[in-house]
């Protein structure tokens, strides 16, 4: 049986976990960033901006901190759910443990949905489908099967 529709899927949902990967990558730049550093400072302490109180510059390294942290989570997250989707497509080909994959897949959708902070979302939505699909779909008996099982 070919399961072309559940590594198509999976497939889908590797490129949209690379979303967040790109994402907390320019947010770890932008977080090492001296120049964009000072101008996010420079924004938030402007008089456009309406705060109750200017930010400190230690509240501001608390900030890129604390971001860069963020970021380097939601990576991580997004290469681990990247993995486990290239392990459960080669779980897929040649129908060698679909069941398995399925259950990777929907484990991994429903972890890495949160786990990403719903940035990844569409990716986990399609590691989701394609691990339903891969759980419910039952090979065809052959005519001699179905003579056999009777």
């Amino acid at each position: 049986m070919k399961r072309t529709v559940e590594i198509v899927l999976t497939i889908i949902g590797i490129v949209l976990f690379g979303l967040p990967v790109l994402l907390s990558g320019v947010l770890l730049n932008s977080a090492d960033n001296p120049q964009i550093q000072q101008e996010i400072e420079n924004f938030m302490n402007s008089p456009e901006v309406q705060m109750e109180g200017e930010m400190s510059s230690t509240d501001m390294t608390q900030m890129f901190e604390m971001m860069g942290s963020f970021a380097m989570f939601v990576l991580i997250a997004s290469l681990i759910a990247i993995g486990l989707g290239i392990l459960a497509a080669v779980f897929l080909k040649g129908n060698k443990k679909p069941k398995a994959a399925g259950i990777i897949l929907i484990i991994s959708a429903i972890i890495f949905t949160f786990a990403t902070v719903f940035m990844g979302l569409f990716g986990g939505v399609a590691y989701l489908i394609a691990g339903i699909v891969a759980l419910v779909r039952k090979p065809k008996k052959t005519a001699t099967e179905e003579a056999i099982s009777y």
